[in-house]
């Protein structure tokens, strides 16, 4: 793949995670459970260091981290529905949409990965596939505590 088709492909995925941002941003004032209202703030500033991520993969393509998979997949982002986006949402489908688009993001990172042939950006793009799939870990556990509570 050349240098171009790389930068192009890395300027995409900074747009995504500006989008992830601002989502995750706009949710978390609208929220009025704190809890989640701090894990939603907490994403939106864990999109801009993916962000920052991908700048530092523009200017020093040969640096990279190595970011490991969560050890826990709950499989839940895979399972549930699509809700739409709206600002009448209930806190379960906003956490439910947000797993959907850390998978979504996940998966856009690991075909990203699978098309690279530079061995450095290729772990890049699997460090941010991880990254994204910690988040969607932490979406699943807060859509569990939330979505099946147990009545005694």
């Amino acid at each position: 793949m050349d240098k171009e088709k790389i930068k192009e492909l890395i300027d995409i995925a900074i747009e995504r995670e500006e989008e992830s941002y601002e989502f995750y941003s706009n949710v978390a004032t609208v929220l009025e459970n704190p809890s989640l209202k701090q894990l939603f703030t907490e994403l939106a500033n864990e999109e801009i260091g993916h962000k920052n991520f991908l700048l530092n993969i523009l200017e020093k393509p040969d640096a990279h981290v190595v970011i490991n998979a969560p050890k826990i997949d709950y499989k839940l982002a895979e399972q549930v529905e699509l809700p739409k986006l709206s600002m009448s949402m209930k806190p379960a489908e906003a956490i439910a949409l947000a797993m959907k688009k850390e998978l979504q993001a996940a998966e856009f990172y690991q075909e990203l990965a699978a098309n690279m042939s530079d061995e450095n950006l290729k772990a890049s793009a699997i460090s941010l596939a991880n990254m994204e799939l910690a988040h969607k870990t932490k979406l699943e556990k807060a859509y569990v505590d939330i979505a099946y509570i147990e009545a005694f």
